[in-house]
């Protein structure tokens, strides 16, 4: 305690003997770039299924089906069906068996891919524009016209249970799994992606097949296209391919419920221990979201093998790097529909949690009322910089259109979300920090060399200060 106390303080006096100057919005010193912007164009076709797109003058494309549907819209017997379902999406359709299938997508030269969250399941395809409508084409099939294939479905359970093996190997997976177990406790949004091993016995064909029709319905459907492609022809084929939602029934997402927790499984025979400390964020629509991002950038990320040595432009980074708390840490944040979680994980040696906890938590009630300028600028041109890389790239610009309209009906081109970035102060990124994590119940996970990982009431009573 006394080595973190000291270390503290010498951070604490050269940020303040440190001259920060503010520098220059990226919207408005260059906006010449900003003038061609690709257009942003959405439409709901007449089943209620929207269609997004960006056009942009090249000759490749990503194309997607981004669905309301994830492990928070299944129930306890039926957890892992979605996620299930994903591995036998590309295994044969209806008119074409898995060979035949497979022949055509190797032929054409796409990628087909996908991944399943807990709100969210897509469904999407890498591919020349020349190709697209035929990728597009098979990509339906195999999501809305599958095989359902008996013999796949019992060869995909043994594939599924040795992923879930796997999965259980990487503490860092098992961390997040526990955290929202822990946070979300006895509500859906608390179940695993994955699912439970036991529940693979009741995926059969007509199982998958009913439950996903409830699931997989136009209006709980985005189609989302970035690169080389109309959008007028995008919406024809949507009207094609959807032609009516009669007699379907969605099935809505029931409540969730956060509670501040603990979960400690303590393991001598690790060298390390791997821990989350967390507080229940805002909702993905929230206008908060943009802040608590912005504060997520703020503490950064780090690990041992980043050159420097102690100089870093994150304080947690310099505290952990100099007192040698941890091997690692970053902070990550989950956003959906109603509520998020937003914290901190770390890889720390068994002997040094507790300072590092003590590292984070002082940090975070710095974020409500120290907060530097000089800090605030670092974390806008970090933020922006990961913003405009991930927006070259159109597989990511297409999630980040596909999920955006999926969750709250619009979507900001990349003008819109720099600027939106830049009329942030300081004062209110203080004040959305406070609501959010000053004198607020965290949940704690822990795994492997936990022992001198604090009790959560000590933990708790670090969330505030007592001060005049």
């Amino acid at each position: 305690m006394l080595r973190y106390h000291t270390i503290l303080q010498k951070v604490v006096n050269a940020f303040k003997n440190k001259k920060h100057e503010r520098c220059n919005s990226t919207s408005t010193t260059y906006p010449h770039i900003f003038k061609d912007l690709p257009k942003i164009q959405c439409s709901r076709v007449s089943s209620g299924l929207t269609v997004a797109t960006e056009e942009r003058k090249c000759n490749n494309v990503c194309l997607g089906f981004y669905i309301n549907a994830g492990s928070r819209h299944e129930d306890d017997i039926l957890n892992g069906i979605t996620y299930f379902f994903q591995h036998i999406a590309y295994k044969g359709t209806q008119k074409k068996s898995k060979t035949k299938l497979e022949d055509e997508m190797s032929n054409i030269g796409p990628k087909f891919k996908c991944f399943t969250t807990r709100d969210t399941t897509a469904f999407y395809v890498e591919c020349h524009t020349e190709v697209s409508m035929r990728a597009l084409d098979i990509l339906y099939h195999c999501i809305f016209n599958n095989a359902y294939a008996e013999p796949e479905i019992e060869i995909q359970k043994d594939v599924v249970y040795q992923e879930m093996l796997e999965h259980d190997k990487c503490p860092s997976k098992v961390l997040h799994d526990y955290l929202h177990s822990s946070a979300f406790q006895g509500t859906p949004l608390g179940q695993p992606v994955m699912g439970l091993s036991r529940n693979l016995y009741n995926f059969k064909p007509a199982t998958i097949r009913t439950y996903l029709s409830t699931l997989f319905v136009p209006k709980r459907i985005v189609m989302a296209a970035v690169g080389g492609v109309k959008h007028e022809v995008m919406v024809n084929l949507a009207e094609q391919y959807f032609r009516s939602n009669d007699g379907l029934k969605c099935i809505k997402s029931r409540p969730n419920r956060y509670t501040g927790s603990q979960i400690v499984y303590r393991d001598d025979s690790m060298k390390v221990a791997h821990v989350a400390i967390a507080v229940e964020g805002p909702s993905f629509c929230d206008e908060d979201k943009i802040c608590m991002e912005l504060a997520s950038s703020v503490i950064g990320g780090w690990d041992k093998s980043q050159p420097g040595g102690t100089n870093h432009g994150m304080r947690v980074a310099y505290i952990a790097s100099s007192g040698k708390f941890c091997e690692s840490y970053k902070a990550f944040d989950f956003y959906y529909e109603d509520t998020g979680l937003w914290g901190v994980e770390f890889i720390s040696p068994r002997n040094e949690v507790d300072d590092m906890v003590l590292t984070i938590q002082d940090e975070w009630m710095r974020l409500c009322y120290m907060m530097t300028d000089g800090e605030l600028i670092r974390a806008k041109n970090e933020m922006k910089t990961k913003i405009i890389i991930n927006n070259q790239s159109t597989v990511q610009a297409c999630h980040d259109l596909g999920q955006n309209i999926l969750r709250t009906g619009q979507h900001n081109n990349l003008l819109k979300r720099l600027q939106a970035i830049d009329k942030i102060t300081s004062s209110e990124l203080k004040n959305v920090c406070d609501k959010y994590i000053y004198d607020r119940c965290p949940v704690v996970v822990g795994i492997g060399a936990t022992e001198s990982l604090q009790s959560y009431p000590r933990i708790r009573s670090y969330m505030y200060w007592l001060r005049l």
